[in-house]
């Protein structure tokens, strides 16, 4: 069911009014579900609502960008959540209300979303994460995606602003948030994994030549929420320029992420779930939230991937032998 915005107010204030972490999780939830999300949000944030229900996004309303970027940081994330359910609509061939287009879109209304994979990546939104709807909890990771970035921001010698390792301290305070807000491990780690990781499909492209081995790197250390990564490169483009969207590269980028999705449902091959998650890592080898459990992830990983290592046992032990080599 979707709900309007001045629904969306009255759940939020009531949830904060009475200090209801469960409250204020599913109307989060139920802000987030159903199309409209971002105009929901948008209606949070002009009560004074939004960054009460989420503090660690009120740094990020005056930390400006790159010139690349046509908005802020708070309403970049917002425009992100918007692009998603463009996507989303897209994958399912429904229509979205005006209002609720992101700028790129309205920008350039001929654009459309077409995806060899289509029916698979239909079948993949309808699986829900732990015990939500996955189109939820994928649009509040995509809010989240760079709330590191105000913390994380270096001005770059003769001009420029960098956000070094902002995602990796990102997906630790996600998962943070999410926590306190009372997801289970599965539902938090999956919102980890979409911060943490939204980077790196960009990063892929960057190489020039990919190999299949570093493709199944990708797959292995996002898991379950590997498609979802790959849509959020799309929505985050989006988000990014806007109305000067280059509709050929946003094009290539969707053509692109087609040759990795191929890796998966193209060849039959199944994804990996990953060996151990942060919350595995924090309880067993009593770690606190920071950029160290992105690292050892990323490490777990990428062995898994070469076959290095093949158990959760084996990958808890390769994370102690690193914290050893980092103490010495």
């Amino acid at each position: 069911m979707t709900i309007s915005e001045p629904q969306s107010i009255a759940l939020v204030d009531s949830a904060l009014a009475h200090t209801d972490a469960t409250a204020l999780r599913e109307a989060l939830v139920a802000v987030l579900g159903g199309p409209g999300a971002a105009l929901r949000l948008r209606a949070l944030d002009h009560a004074g609502l939004l960054t009460r229900a989420i503090p660690e996004l009120e740094p990020a309303r005056h930390t400006d960008q790159p010139i690349v970027h046509f908005l802020s940081v708070l309403d970049h994330s917002i425009e992100t959540v918007a692009a998603v359910e463009w996507l989303l609509a897209q994958i399912d061939q429904i229509a979205l209300p005006d209002e609720a287009l992101p700028a790129a879109i309205r920008a350039n209304p001929s654009l459309a979303y077409r995806s060899r994979y289509a029916a698979q990546l239909r079948e993949h939104i309808t699986q829900p994460v732990g015990r939500y709807p996955r189109p939820a909890l994928f649009k509040l990771g995509a809010l989240l995606h760079d709330i590191a970035k105000p913390q994380t921001k270096q001005d770059k010698p003769g001009g420029g602003v960098s956000f070094h390792e902002h995602q990796t301290i990102g997906g630790e305070v996600a998962a943070g948030i999410a926590r306190r807000l009372g997801f289970e491990p599965g539902e938090a780690g999956y919102i980890r994994a979409v911060v943490r990781e939204h980077m790196r499909p960009g990063q892929l492209a960057a190489q020039g030549e990919v190999t299949l081995r570093a493709v199944q790197r990708f797959f292995s250390a996002t898991g379950d929420a590997g498609p979802d990564v790959l849509l959020h490169l799309l929505a985050d483009h989006m988000a990014t320029r806007g109305p000067n969207l280059s509709v050929r590269s946003w094009i290539a980028q969707a053509q692109w992420i087609d040759a990795l999705l191929e890796t998966i449902w193209g060849e039959e091959v199944a994804i990996t779930p990953p060996l151990a998650n942060g919350d595995d890592l924090m309880r067993e080898l009593g770690l606190r939230p920071g950029p160290q459990i992105g690292q050892l992830l990323a490490a777990i990983g990428e062995a898994q991937a070469s076959d290095t290592i093949a158990t959760r046992e084996e990958a808890l032990a390769l994370a102690r032998r690193m914290l050893e080599r980092a103490r010495r």
